[in-house]
């Protein structure tokens, strides 16, 4: 290949590395993109510009310039087919997802609950294959842990709250197969559980799940929430929290569409 077409490829790697950012964490990738606007949108059109420059392939250059943007093209067209739907939320995708899982939820509450020792607390969640959240409580001891340092002091967390390696490889397993990435349990709190669906940029989807029916007074502290909480059933409740940006709670729209749509109870 001349230099030439070597500097003709910058535009294209400067795609992949934007598109294998989205594949990582599209939040992320979308705000690193739109901090380098003046980058990325140069970048963006001399790709697509060079690429239809070369399709004749009538030389070496021209045709890797070529196949790397079909690589690019079914590298992104993987990213919003197989990848980008399991990053975005509402409270029907929350109904569809619960109603194919709720045993698999309910069984996962119930082993959680279970595995830990009296007045004790744990929060984990799992992101990227990776523990990325332990935070755990003892009777009014708190240690909280993220990312590196969660996996770090993994063991040592285990034994505050009285968990075994078999015991924490079992609620991942069952986070797994619910088709979810985290959990807060309490055994002060036994029954109330709520289970990490979903992140959506900076702000988070869970169930609240309990074991008995929610009270009259429980109903209507639903009800009457600021918009974080839409009732589903007599046990279960869906829940939206922001991050430091972004909405902070369940679009009033959505939130009433959603419940005139749904009679919960």
């Amino acid at each position: 290949m001349k230099s030439t077409d070597i500097l003709k490829l910058i535009p294209s790697v400067l795609v992949t590395v934007g598109i294998i950012m989205l594949w990582y964490d599209d939040f992320i990738a979308v705000l690193i993109m739109s901090l380098g606007f003046y980058i990325t949108i140069p970048a963006l059109i001399a790709a697509i510009v060079i690429f239809f420059l070369s399709i004749k392939m009538n030389t070496v250059g021209k045709k890797v310039i070529v196949f790397y943007g079909i690589f690019n093209i079914l590298l992104l067209a993987a990213y919003i087919l197989f990848v980008s739907p399991h990053r975005q939320c509402s409270p029907e995708i929350m109904e569809k997802h619960y109603e194919k899982h709720a045993a698999e939820l309910d069984e996962l509450c119930r082993f959680a609950f279970e595995a830990l020792d009296d007045s004790c607390a744990v929060t984990l969640e799992w992101e990227h294959g990776k523990l990325d959240m332990f935070h755990v409580e003892s009777h009014g001891e708190c240690d909280n842990c993220w990312n590196e340092e969660a996996i770090v002091k993994q063991d040592s967390l285990m034994q505050i709250v009285g968990l075994t390696k078999e015991e924490l490889d079992g609620i991942r397993k069952r986070l797994k197969k619910a088709g979810c990435i985290g959990i807060e349990v309490s055994s002060t709190t036994p029954h109330n559980v709520a289970v990490w669906f979903r992140r959506v940029g900076m702000g988070r989807y869970d169930y609240m799940i309990k074991d008995t029916a929610l009270t009259e007074e429980e109903k209507a502290e639903v009800m009457d929430s600021s918009g974080d909480l839409i009732p589903y059933n007599e046990r279960v409740v869906f829940r939206y929290g922001g991050g430091a940006i972004g909405p902070q709670v369940f679009g009033k729209e959505e939130r009433e569409e959603y419940m005139s749509k749904h009679k919960a109870w």
